[in-house]
């Protein structure tokens, strides 16, 4: 899952040298190693993802907030030992959870998400490379104000965005998306074509951003896996790649679109699907070699979703905005209180989301799309 528009990739892109491995012990922050306060309003919170431990769902957030609930209990919120926001989660087992977020960090948790250790943190930010781009970046904006693109000034207003942080931070941005295909390999990814891989639980990582078709090293927003063990991530500039190696190597199949995409995931029943900028949504049935586009009227930003148990896709967005249906439509609905939501699971025929204003339980009986 990544984080969308716009908590702003200025606040999310991250930077990696190639071929270094980053081992555990390196001196953090005094703030990174703050431990996040527990609050009796944390479900109320700006939470980033959320997704199934077992039977069990742990979402995370802001300021390393991470709560988990039990089925028809109340959600309780975990110790963590770090303060920085946190950008996504993965469970490969029941017990076995990993979260990423800012500040380069890498958490574990061994006890199905009720406590957590740091195992990762610091990457390199690269502020030289980002002065050397704003140049072209400043010139291509430019020119899309000229012609009057709209779709292109805000791709190339948020790339400047960027750019400009980069060019200045003097702190570490976030990894954006982890998954892991067993309890000890996974992948975490983010910005500036990030990719680390860890081959023993997540006790070391190490870059694998030359596997990627990705010479200008855009944005790696989100990953997910396929039925098949096929591997997907999908990025900036609408960029896709597929691993059928578990990650070895990766092959470029993008659908041709020029907006980023923020989220990739497949369904049970074969399907792969990518959302993004403007309510872009594609959608593939032979694993990403062609693509389509199915009917809907979202216009806002689409962060994620999920096939519900009665076999129609859920979308999430921004502004409250969801869309319900099959592959060829879908149906457009507005949460109440128009709260932006960046990621889905469900949980015994319940669906929960989460955004801004925390949990927010969609309704139960979902109007169905036309089938």
């Amino acid at each position: 899952m990544w984080l969308t528009h716009r908590f702003s990739l200025t606040s999310l892109v991250a930077f990696f040298l190639s071929g270094v491995l980053i081992a555990s012990n390196t001196q953090a922050s005094d703030t990174l190693l703050r431990p996040a306060l527990m609050s009796d309003k944390v479900t109320q919170s700006l939470l980033l993802d959320i997704t199934s431990a077992g039977d069990r769902l742990v979402a995370v957030g802001e300021r390393g907030h991470i709560i988990f609930r039990d089925p028809d209990q109340q959600w309780q919120q975990a110790q963590v030992p770090v303060i920085a926001h946190l950008t996504a989660v993965d469970f490969p087992t029941p017990q076995l959870g990993f979260a990423v977020g800012h500040e380069g960090i890498i958490l574990r948790s061994e006890d199905a998400g009720e406590s957590w250790e740091l195992v990762h943190h610091e990457l390199v930010v690269g502020p030289r490379r980002a002065q050397e781009k704003i140049p072209d970046a400043e010139a291509a904006l430019e020119e899309a104000e000229e012609v009057g693109d709209l779709m292109d000034i805000e791709m190339l207003e948020m790339e400047l965005d960027d750019l400009y942080f980069l060019a200045e931070a003097d702190e570490v941005p976030p990894l954006l998306d982890i998954h892991f295909i067993s309890s000890e390999q996974g992948f975490a990814l983010g910005g500036y074509n990030l990719f680390l891989v860890t081959e023993d639980g997540g006790e070391t990582w190490t870059s694998r951003k030359e596997a990627l078709p990705n010479p200008e090293e855009l944005h790696n927003n989100a990953i997910a896996r396929d039925a098949t063990g096929r591997l997907f991530i999908a990025g900036e500039r609408g960029s896709i790649y597929r691993s059928e190696d578990q990650g070895l190597s990766w092959e470029d199949i993008s659908p041709g679109y020029q907006g980023s995409l923020f989220s990739i995931f497949a369904t049970r029943d074969g399907l792969l699907v990518t959302t993004g900028l403007r309510g872009n949504i594609f959608i593939s049935r032979d694993g990403g070699e062609t693509w389509m586009q199915p009917d809907n009227q979202a216009e806002q930003t689409l962060n994620g979703g999920l096939l519900m148990e009665d076999g129609q896709l859920l979308i999430i967005g921004q502004n409250g905005e969801y869309l319900i249906g099959n592959s060829d439509r879908l149906v457009h609905q507005t949460l109440p209180g128009r709260f932006s939501l960046q990621a889905v699971a469900s949980q015994q025929g319940e669906i929960f989301a989460v955004g801004r204003g925390g949990v927010h339980r969609l309704p139960l009986l979902l109007p169905a799309a036309s089938r």
